[in-house]
């Protein structure tokens, strides 16, 4: 066998943790190295499912085992290939990154490998030089980037180095580091982009979306996250989703699904419609079967339309640490090993568990412990926290009693990604009104996770008819639902149906369906007191599951039918909601001083009788 080894070191004037996370972005680093672009399948290799890469180079078919990799976020990658065809036999690369005395830190990057080839053995000087020159090449765009003009985002230390370093790249232009940009067809980009100047959105989040559309690299635009791209665009979150939804009308991008495995938080499918979204998913990494939640799984991804550039995702490495920021560490131990390490650990909520046979242990105290003792058994993983952390790092002393090789991570508990998933999406009005039909296929139910609704029915409607005629009784209730659907869009929430008199509609919090109430109640009251009509409510949280309804999106389940019970216990200006919504703070200081009474209810649904709150919403003379 022929060593072929490069080592290339490199003093970096920025933050070591920023560093790592750009050298170990293996996808990036793969593709600008010119590695081949792979496809992934999972197989039995010698006893054992593991992942297998193929591709191939110059004509030359390649086969390899991508090994799980191990990596200490700020300081250390260390990755493995297993050739199972092609000239080489195995490769790898490793990352140190150290700070310095000087502000700044040192990293060092070796590239390996060993080759069956007797050619690539006679060429192996070459074979070095080249692959040292791209090595070098691609440390100064490291370089460039991480010492490019300052971002507010990469200073955010609550963020995942990994997330700052994405963050960082889509703010600049290193073709090295960022990848190629396919033709534009700038007339059509042109044309859709004058649709979306005439929609109702924030005309700066229009602006970023078409100039990234036309300016930023393919794998930029070819799956684009709303939520991270306002955070790097220093724009609000909620105006930059609505001009993607809006964008997707004019034709400027595509709207897709992407449901991620609730354990490893990775995509395991992309599909194009809700109707194509399954009860369960089986995600290949983790070798499990999983029930989709339509709240908590399912992202809202967006990608460039094919009319204004070709463009394709793709991923040169699936293990890459860029693509799970969640994860501090990803630890190798050997059958009956024990190790002891200091990790950078910001907050004591974490998640301990190990790759294949899932094993998992949570830890739930928001300071960071000075010690984790860690033991993983053939059942389970078991960790005890001891002490309190000073300095930043914490010493995790590990221990494994299996007969065979273990992955442990760890992972932060606390930290959420900027992820539009569906209970975000299903309470904004203007997915409502815009895609009314993307709802689940006929006869599926998906869970929704916990939402917050708000059911109203006008009262008096009835005898306003005999009094003024259909004709003003029609006009006059034909504004009142102007009237709410201003009161819920003013409130950030989405009308999802109306049936009759009343309304339902949907919230992400307790507080905002509640202010929205309050301006609902008042409103009427000012335009059409005088008439003996008036507004009555019911709001609750609970879970929810979505479906399709005269082929549009529908919410229904116990959350729906309590909200609907709460407000057929209330009266003209009165709110009814139970006693542990009313006691939220945020809630509680809304309806201050408001006259209300309680009554003891058993409502269809519920077992036992619950205590109901009546809060009278109308304004107060004087």
């Amino acid at each position: 066998m022929a060593e072929a080894g490069v080592t290339v070191e490199r003093r970096f004037a920025a933050p070591r943790e920023l560093v790592w996370a750009l050298l170990s972005d293996t996808h990036r680093y793969n593709r600008a190295l010119g590695m081949p672009l792979p496809r992934y399948s999972w197989r039995e290799v010698e006893g054992r499912r593991q992942r297998v890469a193929e591709a191939k180079q110059g004509g030359i078919a390649m086969a390899w085992v991508e090994d799980p990799y191990e990596w200490i976020e700020g300081r250390l990658l260390v990755t493995r290939r297993q050739f199972l065809l092609g000239p080489a036999s195995s490769g790898g690369l490793s990352v140190e990154v150290e700070d310095d005395d000087q502000g700044g830190c040192r990293a060092r990057v070796t590239a390996s490998g060993e080759s069956r080839s007797w050619l690539l053995k006679l060429l192996g000087p070459l074979v070095r030089a080249q692959l040292r020159r791209r090595l070098e090449a691609y440390m100064d765009a490291v370089a460039q980037v991480a010492g490019g003009p300052a971002n507010p985002v990469s200073a955010d230390l609550g963020e995942p180095p990994a997330a700052r370093a994405q963050a960082l790249l889509g703010g600049m232009e290193v073709a090295l580091a960022s990848g190629q940009r396919t033709p534009i067809d700038a007339a059509e980009l042109e044309r859709r982009a004058g649709r979306l100047a005439s929609a109702p959105v924030d005309p700066r989040a229009a602006k970023h979306l078409v100039e990234a559309l036309s300016q930023r690299p393919d794998e930029e635009v070819a799956q684009m996250r709303p939520f991270e791209l306002a955070r790097q665009w220093g724009e609000d979150r909620r105006r930059v989703l609505q001009a993607f939804l809006h964008g997707t009308q004019a034709g400027l991008v595509d709207l897709d699904w992407q449901i991620n495995c609730p354990v490893c938080r990775v995509s395991a499918q992309v599909v194009s419609s809700l109707a194509e979204v399954g009860r369960d998913l089986h995600c290949e990494a983790c070798n499990i079967r999983y029930d989709v939640d339509f709240g908590a799984n399912v992202e809202a991804v967006f990608r460039c339309n094919k009319a204004i550039r070709a463009v394709e995702p793709t991923v040169y490495c699936t293990a890459s640490p860029a693509f799970r920021p969640h994860v501090v560490a990803q630890l190798r131990l050997e059958p009956g090993q024990a190790r002891e390490l200091s990790l950078p650990i910001a907050d004591g909520r974490l998640h301990l568990r190990t790759l294949g046979t899932q094993r998992a242990s949570d830890l739930c105290d928001e300071e960071p412990p000075a010690r984790i003792e860690v033991e993983i058994g053939p059942e389970a993983v078991v960790a005890r926290a001891e002490g309190r952390a000073e300095g930043g790092s914490t010493v995790f002393s590990l221990r494994s009693s299996l007969d065979e090789p273990a992955y442990l991570l760890v992972e932060r508990g606390a930290w959420n990604s900027d992820a539009v998933l569906g209970s975000i999406v299903a309470s904004l009005p203007d997915f409502v009104d815009l895609f009314a039909t993307e709802a689940p296929a006929a006869g599926l139910e998906l869970s929704i996770g916990r939402m917050t609704l708000l059911f109203s029915d006008l009262t008096g409607s009835t005898a306003l008819y005999e009094r003024v005629g259909d004709a003003r009784a029609y006009a006059v209730v034909q504004e009142h639902f102007r009237v709410m659907e201003q009161a819920i869009g003013d409130h950030e929430g989405a009308v999802i149906k109306t049936m009759g008199d009343a309304v339902m509609a949907s919230f992400s919090s307790t507080q905002k369906a509640v202010a929205a109430a309050l301006q609902a109640v008042r409103e009427t009251e000012a335009r059409h007191g005088e008439l003996g009509i008036g507004v009555k409510l019911g709001v609750h949280e609970g879970p929810c599951l979505a479906v399709r309804a005269n082929d549009r999106l529908d919410f229904f389940g116990t959350t729906v039918n309590l909200t609907a019970r709460l407000q057929g216990q209330a009266k003209a200006g009165e709110l009814v909601m139970m006693r542990e919504m009313v006691e939220i703070p945020a809630v509680a200081e809304l309806v201050a001083g408001a006259p209300r009474h309680t009554v003891m209810a058993r409502l269809k649904g519920i077992a036992e009788e619950r205590e109901l709150v009546a809060i009278d919403l109308r304004p107060r003379a004087g």
